[in-house]
């Protein structure tokens, strides 16, 4: 492994694309370039199950809150028997997904809950981007979806 230096910037961008807590930053430049663990472009034969839909140009909607609900829903319609595992995904004291708006509201003050389209679930809206980009990440994994699309899909939020 080799040492490099960047300017403060750089890092700091690097640092923002962070998905996960603890996540290096050699981990961070890796899914940029879409380089796999050993170095090596990944194989593109095969596109991710949700490909289609982050290219759907309803995902173009004017605030994140809106493309991430648009992506939970689409990945509703992948995996309807499984989509009940997000009901696990929560914060210390807050509940992120829920059978019912007030699961939500109960859990804490300006929870902005809304619906998932296209389902019974709720979602908490009222966190910085970056935790939704999280939120989503892992709401995706743990309905079965692949990493790469969960990936995929995290990186279209903005920051």
């Amino acid at each position: 492994m080799r040492t490099i230096e960047i300017d403060d910037d750089l890092y700091a961008y690097i640092a923002s694309q962070t998905m996960e807590i603890g996540e290096s930053a050699n981990s961070i430049l890796r899914r940029i370039f879409g380089l796999s663990d050993e170095g090596q472009a990944p194989s593109t034969t095969q596109p991710h199950e949700l490909a289609q839909a982050l290219e759907h140009p309803g995902l173009r909607f004017k605030t994140a809150v809106d493309q991430f609900l648009f992506i939970l829903g689409e990945a509703y319609k992948l995996k309807p028997n499984t989509f009940d595992h997000i009901l696990t995904i929560q914060g210390r004291e807050r509940i992120y997904f829920a059978r019912s708006r007030e699961e939500i509201e109960q859990s804490g003050n300006s929870t902005q809950p809304k619906q998932i389209p296209g389902t019974d679930y709720w979602v908490m809206t009222n966190s910085p981007n970056r935790q939704k980009k999280s939120m989503l990440r892992e709401a995706l994994l743990a309905i079965g979806v692949s990493k790469q699309a969960a990936e995929a899909a995290a990186r279209t939020l903005p920051l």
